[in-house]
């Protein structure tokens, strides 16, 4: 088909009489494509077990007659209220023992419980074969921004620790290392008498994700969240595959903390396409901000060899959680024109109307709540008529070629740093109360400080991830890399036959001071790059305390030739500096690219 070019609409929320008009209404607006179908899983299966697929069958033709394509989402994301009924004993589970709501709050059920994968599953299986011959389905939506609970930045609790989880990461640290003396290893088990001497002794980590917690523990269990959360989706995208072998299926998320999201560069690898839910406005974006989120998650889908859809664009104001703050039409067209240069390869705008009643009333709207025009609508008309008579060169602008320039988003190292410098702690005195900076959005901060020394407009940027340095693929000219604190040894050789082949190198304090699992080198791997002497430091909101004071102070930049490239140190946290506006440093990365 055409460029996807569309809007989510959800017919379930309105009355019946007025679907055939609006869907109208979407087609003479040039969009192609609609989005439904991903939060209704009581629409279809009112009852455990007694399908109504009348509804969503009603939809289905009515598009299927103006002529406008579905991307049908699979409600998986939250369980219906009979679950509960059916499983009282179904709830989430917080580190500290907090029972989750039933519903309300989204996702509402664990996704490691069984009972909800067997009817999940079920439902996954029932709308496959209902649906897969529909001449109005183009694509799959599995679940919907599948996280562990909670999927908003609401509380400070860690989810999800019931007996499911637990049961689910003992065979995902089994199926890891083997046996249990390799564990334990690993683990750094006996400091402070953590050794297990069997794996049914094995616990979530529930002590608090910022206190004294294994910081080893603590990096497998969210490794385990991430694997746990793409083997679901893998496990849904195999059942529809096998009965539909026509269309393509995906799922959506959006750029988060890394405790509230998996790592998003492994989530799709066995689906056609991952979609990223953003707001701009919500989030005050100016266009440098946008495009390292659109940069960001296109490597993502690079990453897993995925295509890279949005598949919620901001179409009206905020509501519940962001910036209030009133959506122009111009703006929609500067989002829209940069997903564009950036590779996005289908763009749907949320939402058509705001709904009515729930939780995001009044909210997100393109039109207004009576279903009158807005400028909004004029711009996205606008929009439409470009785009469709652009088809062929907007499909060839989202193969975008391998920029010169790549950005390191390590996982596990932000991971690390949240774990050790965390956010709230509930004393003052010794004990800083609040270390945003450099615990809970570091490496996010790092990485869009690395963005905006590199940034011009028009000129997208890679990112590269842990598996990339892994494989060793890195097609670059340069790469700046936030945050260097846990690489292996393999990343690290791999990374300096890249050097040494003529790629340049930007980086900064504590690089290679950890290994993948958390210990500590007894001579960091900075040491052997740039032969100097390194002792272990702790970031502050400042920098990095690293010898900078008195005699025989570091140079703060050092400069290293290693075979045709080059290595660049900062002896401080410089991308950090350079997201709080720092232009003496900003600079000097710009001169050095």
């Amino acid at each position: 088909m055409n460029f996807p070019y569309g809007v989510t609409y959800y017919p379930d929320q309105w009355p019946k009489e007025t679907w055939d008009k609006t869907l109208k209404e979407i087609k003479q607006a040039g969009l192609n494509i609609i989005r439904f179908g991903e939060m209704a899983w009581d629409w279809i299966e009112p009852e455990p077990g007694k399908f109504d697929f009348s509804g969503m069958d009603h939809t289905m033709n009515l598009c299927a007659k103006h002529g406008i394509k579905v991307l049908l989402g699979i409600p998986t994301s939250q369980v219906p209220t009979w679950f509960y009924r059916l499983y009282p004993d179904s709830r989430p589970v917080a580190n500290d023992g907090t029972l989750y709501p039933e519903y309300g709050p989204r996702p509402n059920v664990c996704k490691d419980n069984p009972n909800y994968r067997k009817f999940a599953a079920r439902l996954a299986k029932k709308m496959a074969e209902h649906y897969k011959n529909h001449p109005a389905l183009l694509y799959w939506q599995l679940d919907n921004e599948p996280v562990y609970p909670p999927l908003d930045h609401t509380t400070i609790q860690d989810y999800c620790h019931c007996e499911h989880s637990r049961a689910a990461f003992i065979a995902w640290v089994k199926k890891r290392y083997g046996n249990i003396k390799k564990l334990n290893e690993v683990w750094g088990a006996r400091f402070w008498t953590t050794t297990f001497s069997r794996f049914e002794d094995i616990r979530t980590p529930k002590s608090g994700i910022w206190e004294a917690v294994s910081p080893h523990i603590f990096l497998d269990w969210f490794r385990f969240k991430t694997d746990s959360i793409k083997d679901w989706i893998s496990t849904l995208a195999a059942i529809v595959k096998k009965i539909d072998k026509k269309h393509k299926v995906g799922t959506n998320g959006f750029v988060g903390i890394s405790t509230r999201v998996p790592d998003h560069s492994l989530i799709g690898d066995n689906i056609d396409f991952y979609g990223l839910d953003v707001y701009p406005k919500g989030s005050r974006m100016k266009e440098p901000d946008l495009a390292y989120i659109y940069d960001l998650w296109r490597s993502y889908c690079r990453a897993s060899g995925c295509e890279f859809h949005i598949t919620e664009l901001q179409g009206g104001q905020n509501v519940r959680w962001g910036a209030p703050e009133y959506v122009e039409g111009p703006e929609i067209k500067g989002w829209t024109e940069l997903a564009v240069k950036h590779g996005a390869q289908a763009i749907l705008y949320h939402n058509w109307l705001p709904p009515l009643f729930g939780a995001e009333t009044g909210g997100f709207g393109i039109l207004k709540a009576d279903g009158s025009s807005t400028k909004r609508l004029e711009v996205i008309r606008q929009l439409a008529k470009k785009i469709q008579t652009s088809n062929v060169k907007l499909q060839n602008k989202s193969k975008i070629p391998t920029p010169k320039i790549a950005i390191a988003y390590l996982r596990s190292a932000d991971v690390e740093t949240y774990q050790e410098q965390g956010p709230p702690r509930g004393i003052a005195g010794q004990w800083e109360p609040v270390r945003v900076e450099i615990g809970l959005m570091y490496t996010l901060f790092s990485t869009q400080g690395a963005y905006k020394a590199v940034y011009k407009k028009g000129q997208p940027v890679d990112f590269i991830f842990e598996r990339d340095l892994d494989a060793g693929k890195l097609p670059y000219k340069t790469i700046l890399m936030p945050n260097p604190y846990l690489l292996s040894t393999k990343q690290y050789n791999n990374l300096k036959k890249w050097i040494a082949k003529g790629g340049r190198l930007i980086t900064e304090a504590r690089f290679g001071i950890k290994d993948q699992d958390g210990h500590l080198y007894p001579n960091p791997l900075m040491e052997d790059l740039l032969g100097v002497v390194h002792e272990y430091t702790v970031p502050t909101a400042k920098g990095f305390f690293d010898g900078l004071k008195g005699k025989g102070k570091r140079p703060q930049i050092i400069t290293k030739k290693i075979g045709k490239g080059k290595v660049i140190y900062a002896n401080f946290s410089i991308f950090l500096e350079i997201n709080s506006g720092n232009k003496k440093w900003t600079n000097l990365v710009k001169r050095s690219i």
